[in-house]
Protein backbone atom coordinates (compact mmCIF):
# COMPACT_ATOMS: atom_id res chain seq x y z
CA UNK A 1 0.00 0.00 0.00
CA UNK A 2 1.39 3.57 -0.94
CA UNK A 3 1.22 6.63 0.69
CA UNK A 4 1.49 9.09 -1.21
CA UNK A 5 3.61 12.54 -0.41
CA UNK A 6 0.91 14.82 -0.09
CA UNK A 7 0.34 17.18 3.16
CA UNK A 8 -3.41 17.71 4.09
CA UNK A 9 -4.16 20.61 6.79
CA UNK A 10 -6.70 20.49 9.68
CA UNK A 11 -8.91 23.15 11.33
CA UNK A 12 -8.64 22.24 15.21
CA UNK A 13 -12.54 21.41 15.72
CA UNK A 14 -12.38 19.17 12.35
CA UNK A 15 -9.29 17.52 12.95
CA UNK A 16 -10.66 15.86 16.93
CA UNK A 17 -13.94 15.50 15.76
CA UNK A 18 -12.37 13.33 12.71
CA UNK A 19 -9.88 11.56 15.09
CA UNK A 20 -12.95 10.75 18.03
CA UNK A 21 -15.24 9.32 15.24
CA UNK A 22 -12.51 7.34 13.88
CA UNK A 23 -10.92 6.17 17.76
CA UNK A 24 -14.92 5.11 18.17
CA UNK A 25 -15.15 3.31 14.89
CA UNK A 26 -11.41 1.11 15.10
CA UNK A 27 -12.21 1.35 11.71
CA UNK A 28 -9.39 2.14 8.86
CA UNK A 29 -11.66 4.36 6.48
CA UNK A 30 -11.02 7.50 4.38
CA UNK A 31 -10.66 9.78 7.06
CA UNK A 32 -7.90 7.40 8.32
CA UNK A 33 -5.86 6.98 4.94
CA UNK A 34 -5.93 10.81 4.96
CA UNK A 35 -4.81 11.48 8.45
CA UNK A 36 -1.98 8.44 7.05
CA UNK A 37 -1.30 10.56 4.47
CA UNK A 38 -0.71 14.14 6.13
CA UNK A 39 1.83 11.98 9.02
CA UNK A 40 3.45 10.59 5.88
CA UNK A 41 4.36 14.23 4.48
CA UNK A 42 5.93 14.91 7.74
CA UNK A 43 8.34 12.23 8.43
CA UNK A 44 11.75 12.96 9.10
CA UNK A 45 13.61 9.63 7.19
CA UNK A 46 13.64 6.69 5.82
CA UNK A 47 13.44 4.88 8.88
CA UNK A 48 10.51 6.50 9.97
CA UNK A 49 8.56 6.13 6.46
CA UNK A 50 9.52 2.14 6.44
CA UNK A 51 8.21 2.08 10.07
CA UNK A 52 4.96 3.87 9.52
CA UNK A 53 4.10 1.23 6.22
CA UNK A 54 5.13 -1.76 8.23
CA UNK A 55 2.34 -0.31 10.63
CA UNK A 56 -0.11 0.42 7.98
CA UNK A 57 0.12 -3.10 6.89
CA UNK A 58 -0.25 -4.33 10.43
CA UNK A 59 -2.95 -2.22 11.12
CA UNK A 60 -5.32 -3.10 8.06
CA UNK A 61 -4.11 -6.69 8.02
CA UNK A 62 -3.26 -7.96 11.35
CA UNK A 63 -0.43 -9.44 10.65
CA UNK A 64 2.57 -8.73 12.90
CA UNK A 65 4.98 -10.31 10.68
CA UNK A 66 4.79 -6.49 8.90
CA UNK A 67 6.55 -5.24 11.95
CA UNK A 68 8.67 -8.53 13.44
CA UNK A 69 9.56 -8.90 9.05
CA UNK A 70 11.48 -5.48 8.83
CA UNK A 71 15.18 -5.44 8.97
CA UNK A 72 16.97 -5.01 11.95
CA UNK A 73 18.36 -1.55 10.48
CA UNK A 74 15.06 -0.25 10.76
CA UNK A 75 14.31 -1.47 14.62
CA UNK A 76 16.28 0.07 17.64
CA UNK A 77 16.70 -3.53 18.90
CA UNK A 78 19.69 -3.81 21.57
CA UNK A 79 22.98 -6.70 20.87
CA UNK A 80 20.96 -9.21 23.05
CA UNK A 81 17.66 -8.67 20.79
CA UNK A 82 19.16 -8.79 17.81
CA UNK A 83 20.53 -12.53 19.11
CA UNK A 84 17.45 -14.22 20.15
CA UNK A 85 15.14 -12.52 16.87
CA UNK A 86 17.33 -14.80 14.88
CA UNK A 87 16.29 -17.75 17.10
CA UNK A 88 12.89 -17.15 17.44
CA UNK A 89 11.46 -16.86 14.05
CA UNK A 90 7.93 -18.25 13.18
CA UNK A 91 7.94 -21.67 13.70
CA UNK A 92 10.78 -21.88 16.69
CA UNK A 93 10.49 -23.41 19.51
CA UNK A 94 11.64 -22.12 22.98
CA UNK A 95 11.51 -22.31 27.01
CA UNK A 96 10.13 -20.12 29.59
CA UNK A 97 12.05 -20.01 32.64
CA UNK A 98 8.82 -19.22 35.31
CA UNK A 99 5.66 -19.50 35.35
CA UNK A 100 4.82 -16.33 37.04
CA UNK A 101 3.16 -13.39 35.61
CA UNK A 102 5.81 -12.22 33.44
CA UNK A 103 5.69 -15.64 31.87
CA UNK A 104 2.44 -15.93 30.85
CA UNK A 105 3.10 -12.20 29.10
CA UNK A 106 5.81 -13.39 26.93
CA UNK A 107 4.10 -16.93 26.28
CA UNK A 108 0.96 -14.90 24.91
CA UNK A 109 3.33 -12.63 22.83
CA UNK A 110 5.06 -15.49 21.41
CA UNK A 111 2.30 -17.23 20.44
CA UNK A 112 1.55 -14.16 18.46
CA UNK A 113 4.46 -14.21 16.13
CA UNK A 114 4.39 -17.96 15.90
CA UNK A 115 7.05 -18.93 18.41
CA UNK A 116 6.26 -22.50 20.49
CA UNK A 117 6.56 -23.07 24.18
CA UNK A 118 7.14 -26.32 24.74
CA UNK A 119 7.32 -25.76 28.56
CA UNK A 120 7.52 -23.67 31.45
CA UNK A 121 10.74 -24.62 33.82
CA UNK A 122 9.81 -23.09 37.38
CA UNK A 123 10.97 -24.69 41.36
CA UNK A 124 7.66 -24.79 42.36
CA UNK A 125 6.24 -28.55 42.09
CA UNK A 126 2.72 -26.95 42.56
CA UNK A 127 2.33 -25.27 39.32
CA UNK A 128 2.75 -28.50 37.17
CA UNK A 129 2.41 -30.98 35.63
CA UNK A 130 -0.07 -28.19 33.58
CA UNK A 131 -0.06 -24.28 33.88
CA UNK A 132 -3.43 -23.64 34.42
CA UNK A 133 -3.90 -20.40 32.76
CA UNK A 134 -2.09 -21.28 29.18
CA UNK A 135 -2.37 -25.14 29.20
CA UNK A 136 1.54 -25.41 28.95
CA UNK A 137 3.40 -28.54 30.42
CA UNK A 138 5.55 -26.94 33.63
CA UNK A 139 8.77 -28.68 34.36
CA UNK A 140 10.97 -28.42 37.31
CA UNK A 141 14.54 -27.66 37.49
CA UNK A 142 14.78 -31.28 38.64
CA UNK A 143 12.81 -32.46 34.96
CA UNK A 144 14.88 -30.40 33.02
CA UNK A 145 18.07 -31.53 33.82
CA UNK A 146 16.91 -35.51 33.38
CA UNK A 147 15.35 -34.62 30.17
CA UNK A 148 18.53 -32.33 28.70
CA UNK A 149 18.55 -34.79 25.70
CA UNK A 150 15.71 -33.39 25.09
CA UNK A 151 15.49 -29.62 25.61
CA UNK A 152 19.17 -28.92 26.22
CA UNK A 153 19.87 -27.25 22.80
CA UNK A 154 16.32 -25.15 22.94
CA UNK A 155 16.48 -21.37 23.90
CA UNK A 156 15.58 -21.04 27.56
CA UNK A 157 13.90 -17.41 28.30
CA UNK A 158 14.10 -16.28 32.04
CA UNK A 159 11.35 -14.19 32.90
CA UNK A 160 11.76 -12.29 35.83
CA UNK A 161 12.56 -9.09 35.38
CA UNK A 162 14.76 -8.01 38.42
CA UNK A 163 18.37 -8.57 37.05
CA UNK A 164 19.99 -10.66 40.08
CA UNK A 165 17.24 -12.57 40.15
CA UNK A 166 17.83 -13.77 36.33
CA UNK A 167 21.68 -13.90 36.44
CA UNK A 168 20.90 -16.43 39.24
CA UNK A 169 18.81 -18.59 37.21
CA UNK A 170 20.68 -18.19 34.50
CA UNK A 171 24.24 -19.26 36.13
CA UNK A 172 22.10 -22.56 37.79
CA UNK A 173 20.77 -23.20 34.72
CA UNK A 174 24.61 -22.90 33.21
CA UNK A 175 26.54 -24.34 36.09
CA UNK A 176 23.93 -27.13 37.60
CA UNK A 177 22.05 -28.28 34.44
CA UNK A 178 24.75 -27.61 31.85
CA UNK A 179 22.53 -25.63 29.24
CA UNK A 180 25.01 -23.67 27.11
CA UNK A 181 24.93 -19.80 27.87
CA UNK A 182 24.15 -18.54 24.60
CA UNK A 183 20.54 -20.35 23.97
CA UNK A 184 19.95 -17.87 27.19
CA UNK A 185 17.90 -14.64 27.02
CA UNK A 186 18.25 -13.16 30.85
CA UNK A 187 15.66 -11.14 31.45
CA UNK A 188 12.11 -9.77 30.29
CA UNK A 189 13.76 -6.30 29.05
CA UNK A 190 15.88 -8.31 26.88
CA UNK A 191 12.77 -8.06 24.36
CA UNK A 192 12.91 -4.41 24.02
CA UNK A 193 15.49 -1.96 24.01
CA UNK A 194 14.63 -0.22 27.46
CA UNK A 195 17.64 2.11 27.67
CA UNK A 196 17.69 3.74 24.46
CA UNK A 197 14.14 4.26 24.41
CA UNK A 198 12.65 8.24 24.38
CA UNK A 199 15.56 9.90 24.93
CA UNK A 200 18.59 7.83 21.67
CA UNK A 201 16.74 9.86 18.87
CA UNK A 202 17.49 13.73 20.83
CA UNK A 203 20.26 15.68 21.96
CA UNK A 204 19.99 17.07 25.00
CA UNK A 205 19.52 21.25 25.01
CA UNK A 206 20.46 23.71 28.08
CA UNK A 207 18.50 23.43 31.46
CA UNK A 208 15.99 21.20 29.84
CA UNK A 209 12.21 20.46 31.59
CA UNK A 210 11.01 17.44 31.24
CA UNK A 211 7.19 15.65 32.20
CA UNK A 212 7.21 12.23 32.48
CA UNK A 213 3.47 11.09 31.89
CA UNK A 214 3.84 7.17 33.48
CA UNK A 215 6.75 7.13 35.48
CA UNK A 216 6.30 3.67 36.96
CA UNK A 217 9.18 2.96 39.10
CA UNK A 218 11.24 6.23 38.28
CA UNK A 219 13.73 4.87 36.01
CA UNK A 220 12.89 7.23 32.86
CA UNK A 221 13.47 10.04 35.24
CA UNK A 222 17.12 8.56 35.82
CA UNK A 223 17.35 7.96 32.00
CA UNK A 224 16.40 11.56 31.42
CA UNK A 225 18.77 13.18 33.98
CA UNK A 226 21.60 10.54 32.43
CA UNK A 227 20.87 12.03 28.65
CA UNK A 228 21.05 15.48 30.05
CA UNK A 229 24.72 14.59 31.03
CA UNK A 230 27.12 17.21 32.04
CA UNK A 231 24.83 19.87 30.56
CA UNK A 232 22.15 19.21 34.14
CA UNK A 233 18.45 20.10 33.77
CA UNK A 234 16.41 22.62 35.29
CA UNK A 235 13.51 20.31 36.77
CA UNK A 236 11.07 17.11 36.17
CA UNK A 237 7.43 16.62 36.49
CA UNK A 238 6.65 13.26 37.01
CA UNK A 239 2.98 11.80 37.16
CA UNK A 240 2.04 8.04 38.30
CA UNK A 241 -0.97 6.79 39.25
CA UNK A 242 -0.50 3.62 40.37
CA UNK A 243 -0.76 3.82 44.22
CA UNK A 244 2.18 1.21 44.74
CA UNK A 245 4.48 2.10 42.19
CA UNK A 246 3.82 5.93 42.78
CA UNK A 247 5.40 4.97 46.53
CA UNK A 248 8.19 3.06 44.72
CA UNK A 249 8.83 6.31 42.87
CA UNK A 250 8.48 8.76 45.35
CA UNK A 251 11.42 7.00 47.42
CA UNK A 252 13.53 6.20 44.11
CA UNK A 253 13.13 9.88 43.15
CA UNK A 254 14.26 11.47 46.39
CA UNK A 255 17.95 11.29 46.02
CA UNK A 256 17.31 12.77 42.06
CA UNK A 257 16.13 15.94 43.28
CA UNK A 258 14.67 18.75 41.31
CA UNK A 259 11.68 16.58 40.72
CA UNK A 260 7.99 17.04 41.79
CA UNK A 261 6.09 13.63 41.13
CA UNK A 262 2.05 13.95 41.10
CA UNK A 263 -0.07 10.79 42.41
CA UNK A 264 -2.25 11.21 38.93
CA UNK A 265 -3.12 10.21 35.28
CA UNK A 266 -3.20 12.19 32.99
CA UNK A 267 -6.22 13.20 30.97
CA UNK A 268 -7.75 15.94 28.90
CA UNK A 269 -9.06 17.35 32.51
CA UNK A 270 -9.58 16.46 36.08
CA UNK A 271 -11.87 14.23 36.55
CA UNK A 272 -12.20 10.20 38.26
CA UNK A 273 -11.85 7.59 36.46
CA UNK A 274 -11.66 3.15 37.38
CA UNK A 275 -7.96 1.90 37.02
CA UNK A 276 -6.84 -1.20 36.55
CA UNK A 277 -3.55 -1.06 39.30
CA UNK A 278 -1.29 -4.16 39.22
CA UNK A 279 1.71 -2.47 40.36
CA UNK A 280 3.30 -2.88 37.08
CA UNK A 281 4.25 -1.09 33.84
CA UNK A 282 0.72 -1.98 32.39
CA UNK A 283 -1.85 -0.06 34.86
CA UNK A 284 -3.93 1.84 32.51
CA UNK A 285 -7.09 3.61 33.01
CA UNK A 286 -9.96 1.58 31.98
CA UNK A 287 -14.09 1.85 31.43
CA UNK A 288 -16.80 0.84 34.09
CA UNK A 289 -17.59 -2.05 31.87
CA UNK A 290 -14.10 -3.50 32.19
CA UNK A 291 -13.90 -2.98 35.74
CA UNK A 292 -17.17 -5.09 36.36
CA UNK A 293 -16.11 -7.99 34.13
CA UNK A 294 -13.21 -7.95 36.56
CA UNK A 295 -15.55 -7.77 39.93
CA UNK A 296 -13.59 -4.71 40.71
CA UNK A 297 -10.37 -7.12 41.74
CA UNK A 298 -7.78 -4.57 41.61
CA UNK A 299 -9.15 -1.89 40.00
CA UNK A 300 -9.09 1.47 42.19
CA UNK A 301 -10.80 5.08 41.51
CA UNK A 302 -8.21 7.32 40.60
CA UNK A 303 -7.88 11.28 39.81
CA UNK A 304 -6.95 12.36 36.37
CA UNK A 305 -5.44 15.69 35.67
CA UNK A 306 -4.79 18.07 32.95
CA UNK A 307 -1.14 18.79 32.42
CA UNK A 308 -2.41 22.44 31.07
CA UNK A 309 -3.78 22.87 34.60
CA UNK A 310 -0.82 21.76 36.91
CA UNK A 311 1.97 22.90 35.03
CA UNK A 312 0.07 26.29 33.64
CA UNK A 313 2.70 29.26 33.18
CA UNK A 314 5.65 26.58 33.95
CA UNK A 315 8.29 26.32 30.87
CA UNK A 316 8.92 22.89 29.46
CA UNK A 317 11.48 21.56 26.81
CA UNK A 318 10.09 17.83 26.44
CA UNK A 319 7.36 15.53 27.29
CA UNK A 320 6.88 11.64 27.43
CA UNK A 321 4.00 9.83 27.58
CA UNK A 322 3.64 6.02 27.97
CA UNK A 323 0.23 5.56 29.71
CA UNK A 324 -1.07 2.48 27.77
CA UNK A 325 -3.31 4.30 25.72
CA UNK A 326 -4.50 6.92 27.48
CA UNK A 327 -1.98 9.21 25.25
CA UNK A 328 -4.94 10.65 23.12
CA UNK A 329 -6.63 12.67 25.59
CA UNK A 330 -3.43 13.23 27.84
CA UNK A 331 -2.45 15.43 24.78
CA UNK A 332 -5.58 17.27 24.33
CA UNK A 333 -5.35 18.20 28.22
CA UNK A 334 -1.81 19.56 27.47
CA UNK A 335 -2.79 21.79 24.34
CA UNK A 336 -2.13 24.83 25.57
CA UNK A 337 1.09 23.76 27.63
CA UNK A 338 2.65 22.43 23.70
CA UNK A 339 0.76 25.57 21.83
CA UNK A 340 2.94 28.08 24.13
CA UNK A 341 6.28 25.71 24.41
CA UNK A 342 6.58 23.64 21.14
CA UNK A 343 8.66 21.21 23.53
CA UNK A 344 10.48 17.86 22.15
CA UNK A 345 8.05 15.04 22.61
CA UNK A 346 8.54 11.12 22.81
CA UNK A 347 5.10 9.25 22.52
CA UNK A 348 4.29 5.69 22.58
CA UNK A 349 2.34 4.90 19.90
CA UNK A 350 1.17 1.18 19.68
CA UNK A 351 -1.61 1.17 22.53
CA UNK A 352 -4.18 1.46 20.30
CA UNK A 353 -3.74 0.14 16.31
CA UNK A 354 -4.86 3.99 14.94
CA UNK A 355 -2.82 5.63 17.68
CA UNK A 356 0.65 6.15 15.36
CA UNK A 357 -1.85 7.84 12.56
CA UNK A 358 -4.07 9.80 14.89
CA UNK A 359 -2.21 10.75 17.96
CA UNK A 360 0.50 12.50 15.03
CA UNK A 361 -2.53 14.29 13.57
CA UNK A 362 -3.20 15.59 16.87
CA UNK A 363 0.16 17.17 17.54
CA UNK A 364 0.20 18.34 13.50
CA UNK A 365 -3.04 20.26 13.92
CA UNK A 366 -1.50 22.17 17.12
CA UNK A 367 2.13 22.78 15.22
CA UNK A 368 1.98 22.19 11.39
CA UNK A 369 5.73 22.77 11.04
CA UNK A 370 6.09 19.71 13.92
CA UNK A 371 8.69 17.13 12.15
CA UNK A 372 7.74 13.62 13.12
CA UNK A 373 9.70 10.37 13.54
CA UNK A 374 8.97 7.07 14.51
CA UNK A 375 11.29 3.98 16.18
CA UNK A 376 10.82 0.97 16.89
CA UNK A 377 12.58 -0.69 19.94
CA UNK A 378 10.59 -4.02 20.61
CA UNK A 379 10.65 -7.93 19.12
CA UNK A 380 7.00 -7.58 18.25
CA UNK A 381 4.47 -4.89 17.31
CA UNK A 382 4.81 -3.27 20.68
CA UNK A 383 7.35 -0.42 21.63
CA UNK A 384 6.85 2.28 18.96
CA UNK A 385 7.73 5.54 19.54
CA UNK A 386 7.00 8.53 17.83
CA UNK A 387 9.37 10.97 18.07
CA UNK A 388 8.04 15.11 17.42
CA UNK A 389 10.63 18.37 16.94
Amino acid sequence: MSIHDKRIEFGSDNAQDKQKALRASGDMNADFLEMARNVYAHLNDEISKKIFEAKIMYASTGDVGYITGLESKYRNLNSDMQVYVEKLRKGSHCLIYGAGRAGHYLAGRFKQFGVVVDCFVDPDESLGPVDKQTGIKVITDKELSENKSVYGDKTFVISYSKKPVADEVKKRLVDEIGICEKNICSGIFDWRNNQGQYFDYFEAGENEVFVDCGCFDGATCYNFAGWCGHKGFEHIYSFEADPENYKKSKAALEPLGKCDLYPYGTADEHKKVYFAADAFETSCIISREEAEKRNFEGVEEIETVALDDVLEGKRVTFIKMDIEGAEYEALIGARKLIMENRPRMAISVYHKFEDFVTLANLVLEMHPDYRIAFRHYGFDELETIMYVE
